[in-house]
């Protein structure tokens, strides 16, 4: 078995789509996931299956519209692109100063460089980024929720995206390794 984080889209946002983490643990335990737990409550669940990506997260996102009655987008990583993900953070100095500034959102496909810079001298804030193949790491020095760049990344981006911020990477990562969760 490997090991993978779902990360879902869209629940526990505002109070719309509320969703009780034992729900979504239990979802996972009847598709046979093994060694399932979660992350606080905006949908971070971190387990165990046999199978493809794409086979696992369809399966999730059709049992979660199934028995949630709403559909969340749900993007699967592999405990490798995860690994990687942490190891390339540019953004390595600031997130240790001040993890909350730093944020990965985990692309479906190749972001757009040329629309998310576009969208960076629209907004002229201070914000940085930088994108590695699939993810692109943002560096909002002012916070995320102050940023006009994080509101309007997606669609400058081109790709479905869901992003975490660097406390929550590195707790995931930590779960992944076998881990207890630490928030």
């Amino acid at each position: 078995m490997d090991r993978f984080i779902a990360l879902y889209r869209g629940i526990n946002v505002g109070g719309r789509n509320s969703v009780k983490m034992e729900a979504l643990r239990a979802l996972h335990e009847r598709l046979g996931h093994k060694d399932v737990s979660t992350y606080i409550q905006s949908g971070n669940v971190v387990f165990s299956a046999k199978g493809q990506l794409a086979s696992i997260t369809k399966k999730i996102a059709a049992e979660f519209e199934t028995e949630m009655g709403f559909a969340a987008r749900v993007i699967a990583v592999p405990a490798s692109r995860w690994a990687t993900l942490v190891s390339e953070n540019p953004y390595a100095k600031q997130s240790q100063k001040d993890p909350k500034t730093v944020h990965a959102a985990i692309c479906e496909g190749e972001p757009s460089a040329k629309g998310l810079q576009a969208l960076l001298e629209k907004t002229g804030g201070t914000e940085t980024f930088v994108i590695k193949g699939e993810v692109v790491y943002l560096h909002a020095p002012d916070g995320v929720g102050n940023s006009k760049f994080a509101v309007a990344m997606e669609k400058a981006a081109g790709v479905p995206m869901t992003a975490r911020n660097w406390r929550t990477v590195e707790s995931l990562w930590k779960m992944l390794e076998g881990a207890k969760p630490t928030a």
